[in-house]
């Protein structure tokens, strides 16, 4: 009989609280304030640089444009990276790559899709002094293999970025380096 009683009261606990839980709405959910780390990335990005001798191709130079912005009402930073066509550039690169907050493992997560067929995951825990690593794996042309991605803060308006990727016998190879400087609208007149 006390045990009945006590699942009883037990019982009345939850519908109280799931009564009082219906007088109130429930407030949207808000991005982690991690997110903010990422307002520096914010924006258009002119970029210049060289992609390393790959499968895809030779070593050659690189121009092209970085576009990123908060989305999914500030849960996510989405960024798409378009490479200029250039005869020393048939094949041009372009990614889109999405970041985001994983509070259980208090990282960055981030995936990436090229325009190769080409993926990957990564995670970061943030900026480093200037410096913000993104490290993982990488799908490409049905192998897997280690990538890191590193952004670095020169100033306000520059920034530079490294990809990399994990050979077999563990060893980093730079796959490409650009510096990418902020394009600042003009005022309208």
């Amino acid at each position: 009989m006390k045990t009945a009683c006590r699942l009883l009261a037990v019982a009345a606990l939850f519908v109280a609280s799931s009564l009082r839980a219906e007088d109130k709405p429930m407030a949207p959910p808000k991005p982690a304030a991690e997110m903010s780390q990422l307002s520096y990335m914010v924006g258009t990005w002119s970029c210049s640089g060289k992609a390393f001798a790959s499968p895809f191709g030779p070593e050659h130079a690189t121009e092209g444009v970085a576009k990123a912005q908060m989305a999914l009402g500030g849960f996510r930073l989405v960024i798409h990276y378009d490479e200029a066509k250039t005869a020393a550039s048939p094949m041009p690169y372009r990614v889109l790559q999405v970041v985001g907050w994983d509070p259980a493992r208090k990282a960055f997560d981030s995936v990436c899709f090229d325009v190769f067929g080409g993926a990957c995951t990564q995670t970061s825990p943030g900026w480093k002094g200037n410096a913000l690593v993104f490290e993982g794996t990488a799908l490409m042309g049905g192998q897997k293999m280690g990538a890191r991605d590193t952004f670095t803060k020169v100033s306000a308006t520059e920034m530079t970025h490294k990809g990399e990727m994990q050979g077999a016998d563990g060893k980093w190879a730079a796959g490409d380096e650009e510096t990418c400087t902020r394009v600042v609208k003009a005022a309208k007149k």
